[in-house]
């Protein structure tokens, strides 16, 4: 039976606040895992500066776990509540405003490790993604997702990263643990859109997905 037209719209917003909530009710688990993880490195034998670095890491993480999982949650409910671009708004202003300007070191490091972590999301969690994408853009009759869409790992990527800067952990930090983020935050975003593409074909919403609208042609 086919999902009336006016249920769409209902449909397409509840996906998208079940995909939120299940990346909020995740975060207290994952976090805990992060810091398992950190612990396992730092028993790990290793010269003096990375055994320094791996200890930096797990006393930042002890410290500022709590401000990290409150920021990280502050973060989703904005990219819920006014969409991904509101985390571009402030991104390097000078380069737009004038093309002479250079675009100074911490925002060139901050898209590399965003992209990077972007990256690590969509190579485990893309198929996952494509059919979640299509079943969105067909509730909500559009042919592609926006660019900062908030189901775009893109943007989970952002916030992740933000809410690590403003719980006052470093970008050092997050090198030493990069590997160990990539896996979670991946993991996690693969479960969410998991969840959510089978709750959407719970409710009849393209029980088949048709990827040839996304296939590029050469």
């Amino acid at each position: 039976m086919a999902i009336p037209a006016t249920d769409h719209a209902r449909l397409a917003s509840q996906a998208r606040q079940l995909y939120i909530d299940g990346l909020i009710r995740a975060l207290p688990a994952l976090l805990g895992q992060v810091g398992t993880q950190a612990r396992d490195l730092l028993d790990k034998p290793a010269e003096y500066l990375t055994t320094q670095r791996r200890r930096d890491l797990m006393q930042g993480l002890m410290k500022q776990s709590k401000a990290w999982h409150r920021a990280l949650v502050a973060g989703l409910q904005q990219v819920h509540k006014h969409g991904g671009a509101a985390l571009q708004a402030s991104d390097m202003p000078a380069v737009f405003g004038d093309p002479m300007s250079l675009v100074d070191n911490d925002t060139i490091e901050r898209e590399i490790l965003t992209s990077r972590l972007a990256l690590a999301i969509m190579d485990r969690a893309g198929w996952e993604f494509t059919d979640l994408r299509a079943r969105v853009a067909m509730l909500e009759h559009r042919g592609e997702l926006d660019t900062h869409d908030m189901l775009r790992g893109h943007v989970l990527a952002r916030v992740v990263l933000d809410a690590w800067r403003s719980s006052g952990m470093t970008a050092t930090d997050w090198r030493e643990a990069q590997p160990i983020l990539h896996e979670q935050f991946a993991a996690l975003a693969e479960e969410a859109y998991h969840e959510t593409n089978r709750w959407l074909i719970e409710n009849r919403v393209m029980q088949e997905v048709d990827l040839r609208p996304y296939i590029r042609r050469t």
